[in-house]
C-alpha cells in the first residue's frame, strides 16, 4: 500500500503524463459545446479517485461532497468513502480531474484481471465520440497514453477495485467495447 506521500507522487505522475494529449487533434468541445464542462443534468460530477483528493484539496473551482460508504454503492475498498466533485464549467487545464483526462475512455476490468480501455457508455448521453462508437477515432498518442496512465493507477488496490466494481456495472448493462 502505498503511503501519502507515495499516492501524491504517483498522481502528480499521471497528471503530468496524460496533460498534454487530448482525444482529437482539435478541441473535442466543438463537437458537444463542451457539454462534458457543464451541468448538463442536475447533480452531475464525478469521483475522484483514491489519492487524488490529495492533489486536488482546497481547489476553489471544484465543488467537494463527501460520500460515504454506507450510503453510496462504493467499493469497501475505499474506507469510508470518496470525494464527488462538480465544477462551474471551467477549471485550470492542467489541475483537471483524472475523470476529466481520460474521457471518453474508461478501464474496464474482467473477473480475472484483464483489462482493456473502452469507450465510457456513462458518457453516451452527452459524447458525439462516444454516440458514434468507434474508439479508433481517438488519437493514436491519446490512447497510448491513457493506457500507460491506467496501468500505473491500476497498482492502487482501491482504484484496482473500483475499476473491478464499475466494469461488473457496465456489464449488467451494456457490453464494453474494446478501445
Amino acid at each position: 500500500m502505498l503511503s501519502e506521500a507515495g499516492l501524491v507522487r504517483l498522481w502528480r505522475e499521471v497528471y503530468a503524463m496524460t496533460d498534454p494529449v487530448t482525444p482529437l487533434d482539435y478541441d473535442c468541445g466543438e463537437l458537444c459545446e463542451s457539454l462534458c464542462c457543464q451541468d448538463w443534468e442536475e447533480g452531475v460530477g464525478m469521483y475522484l479517485l483514491p489519492g487524488e483528493e490529495l492533489l486536488l484539496a482546497g481547489e476553489p473551482w471544484l465543488t467537494r461532497r463527501w460520500h460515504d460508504t454506507q450510503r453510496y454503492s462504493l467499493p469497501t475498498s475505499w474506507d469510508r468513502g470518496a470525494w464527488f466533485v462538480t465544477c462551474e464549467g471551467w477549471c485550470p487545464r492542467s489541475m483537471r480531474p483524472f475523470g476529466c483526462r481520460t474521457f471518453p475512455l474508461t478501464a474496464d476490468m474482467s473477473e480475472d484481471g484483464d483489462w482493456r480501455l473502452i469507450l465510457d457508455p456513462n458518457g453516451l448521453p452527452i459524447c458525439p465520440l462516444i454516440k458514434v462508437d468507434r474508439p479508433e477515432l481517438l488519437q493514436p498518442a491519446f490512447r497510448a497514453t491513457m493506457k500507460r496512465a491506467w496501468r500505473k493507477l491500476l497498482t492502487v488496490e482501491a482504484i484496482r477495485n473500483e475499476v473491478l466494481a464499475s466494469s461488473r456495472r457496465r456489464r449488467m448493462r451494456i457490453p464494453p467495447r474494446h478501445a
